[in-house]
């Protein structure tokens, strides 16, 4: 199972600095809106998981 995002818990008002550190590119943001996450490339690293300050991943 791919990651998944809250919207209840992202703030969705910047940039995710977690786009930054997947591996594998399979984060991608629409502005400041939450990150989209593509389950065809994520690899369930959990990276932006552990990254996350606002446990927004899971």
């Amino acid at each position: 199972m791919a990651i998944s995002v809250d919207l209840n818990r992202c703030p969705q008002n910047h940039p995710c600095p977690a786009l930054t550190i997947c591996p594998v590119g399979a984060l991608t943001q629409n502005g400041v809106a939450a990150p989209i996450v593509d389950a065809s490339k994520c690899i369930n690293c959990k990276k932006c998981v552990r990254f996350c300050p606002m446990e927004a991943f899971s």
